[in-house]
């Protein structure tokens, strides 16, 4: 419940004020290869770091700048920050890298399905239930991760008649969202898949469109809907 209501909080501070609250003193580590640097850790930029030839550090700040820093490298983390001010947002951001409240089963499932995701935190993965967020106006990807044998989905929106057939052609791990089937936040849709009779259930989250542009600002959006591993991923996914 202290995760949900912290990072609710950041989102409606960072409607009222554009952003504005978050300062640029400060840095989290989203991936880190450096003992004593782990995932979760809020920084300053101006720390001096060593890191070694082979090692890597992913940060980011939260106006959305990401520093990415690839061994031989000795020198300050960001030499553009200097406010020493901690930011709300980077706080909420350290409980969801951190897993803070998680056991660690839970915290390396989480983490897995991340990595799984590569450079794409956006897609659906059709064998997992639970909450998965998806971009406002934004096309809707289903996802098989897995080689399964799949021929198709049925898709139902849970407490309607609406439901739409996806059939999947040998080989392919994506398809689209059914056009015939409305993309609705907060609906849930219960998925059968065949030949394997696997029943999953998405609870489906819709980000809006003005949060998409920052990503640390898009990982509160979508950690604070349930969607852990896709915020996760969104920050260690490699670019701005």
């Amino acid at each position: 419940m202290f995760r949900r209501n912290v990072l609710t909080g950041v989102l409606l501070l960072a409607i009222l004020v554009g952003g504005g609250f978050a300062r640029a003193g400060e840095l989290l580590i989203t991936a880190s290869t450096i003992p004593g640097f782990d995932p979760g850790m809020i920084i300053e930029g101006s720390q001096s770091v060593s890191v070694s030839k082979g090692h890597k550090l992913s940060l980011i700040s939260p106006t959305g700048k990401v520093v990415n820093i690839t061994g031989p490298y000795d020198g300050v983390l960001d030499p553009s920050v200097s406010d020493k001010n901690k930011s709300k947002l980077l706080t909420a951001l350290s409980i969801l890298v951190s897993g803070d409240g998680k056991d660690s089963t839970q915290l390396g499932a989480i983490r897995d399905a991340a990595s799984a995701r590569g450079r794409d935190p956006f897609r659906i993965d059709v064998t997992a239930s639970g909450a998965q967020c998806a971009i406002e106006g934004k096309p809707v990807t289903l996802w098989m991760p897995r080689g399964e044998p799949l021929e198709k989905i049925w898709l139902e929106r849970k407490g309607s008649s609406d439901a739409a057939v996806v059939r999947w052609p040998a080989g392919e791990s994506e398809q689209p969202w059914p056009k015939s089937l409305a993309v609705n936040d907060g609906a849930t849709y219960q998925l059968l898949l065949q030949p394997a009779k696997k029943e999953t259930e998405l609870l489906l989250r819709v980000i809006p469109a003005g949060v998409a542009g920052n990503k640390a600002l898009l990982a509160a959006a979508m950690g604070e809907r349930g969607c852990d591993s896709q915020a996760i991923a969104v920050l260690q996914t490699p670019g701005k």
